[in-house]
């Protein structure tokens, strides 16, 4: 009788074990990250076929199987994002903007509203006065990385704010001559050559000799090289991060995979790569969350 309820005990086990791996996790990216993120799934998917991942868009009702990746970091770090001024290619946004080589406190006059509080006086530049900004509204935008590298809060633009995904940003600015926005790298360059999308021109910014020189060539490999290895000011970079349900024994295998395996990844979509300190530390934090969710 006692062997019987063992064997039985046993398949149940081994069945609610194949009724998880099968269950279907839905998983959610912002638009600069996608690219990257169909790729991640698509190479998990082919090493383990019993995986049942599903891309998502908007709400997902089933928060215990949903894994987000998300623009402003979360439980795991698994890569980051560089984000730049635009505007159009022969605009005249452009003209007015292609003799300065902006700092960050420019950057920061030019895309935010004037601090009432601030002790210096500011005169606002030509160029200041007659471009329009346009800045993503949406919680996945980059613009929230980018005003809180400049101690700003993401309500504090100036111009229009455009909902949805970012992309939609090269519309505004290519349909606007004075038009100016930021975006990530790889929502401005064109993953397959490598180079600036031809309808976009990056507003010229104050970097060493070395930093205009690689974004003057335009090679996205090469500026992501530069950006692993050097920061600016003029240059944030944010961290592209996962929330997730750490008990959930599939989702918990491949954001592991995705910190071993799947970062080779990030280049090829235009995103740079942690430190391998900063990698390590991130592997390390997976594995103290599924001690954790044991307990």
């Amino acid at each position: 009788m006692k062997k019987s309820l063992y064997i039985i005990s046993a398949l149940l086990i081994n069945a609610s074990t194949l009724l998880a791996q099968s269950e279907k996790i839905s998983v959610k990216a912002p638009g600069f990250a996608r690219p990257l993120v169909e790729k991640l799934v698509s190479e998990y998917t082919k090493q383990h076929p019993d995986a049942n991942i599903e891309i998502v868009k908007g709400k997902t009702e089933d928060a215990a199987h949903t894994l987000q990746f998300t623009a402003e970091g979360g439980d795991i770090n698994i890569a980051r994002y560089a984000v730049v001024p635009v505007t159009a290619s022969g605009s005249d946004a452009e003209q007015l903007l292609q003799s300065s080589h902006l700092n960050a406190k420019q950057l920061r006059n030019l895309f935010f509203l004037k601090d009432e509080f601030a002790d210096e006086e500011h005169k606002e530049s030509k160029a200041e006065k007659a471009v329009h900004i346009y800045t993503g509204n949406s919680q996945q935008s980059v613009a929230r990385a980018y005003a809180s590298r400049f101690n700003q809060d993401a309500t504090n633009y100036k111009g229009k704010k455009i909902s949805g995904d970012d992309s939609f940003l090269n519309i505004a600015i290519s349909r606007d001559p004075l038009g100016v926005t930021i975006n990530a790298l790889s929502n401005v360059y064109d993953l397959k050559s490598r180079k600036l999308a031809g309808n976009l021109a990056i507003v010229p910014l104050d970097l060493d000799k070395q930093g205009r020189q690689v974004f003057h060539q335009g090679n996205l490999d090469e500026i992501i090289s530069l950006l692993e290895q050097e920061e600016f000011k003029e240059i944030p970079v944010g961290n592209l991060g996962l929330a997730y349900n750490h008990a959930d024994t599939r989702q918990n295998d491949f954001v592991h995979w995705i910190l071993t395996e799947g970062t080779k990844y990030a280049h090829e979509y235009g995103l740079l790569n942690l430190s391998q300190k900063e990698q390590t530390a991130q592997l390390e934090r997976t594995q103290d969350a599924v001690l954790l969710s044991c307990l």
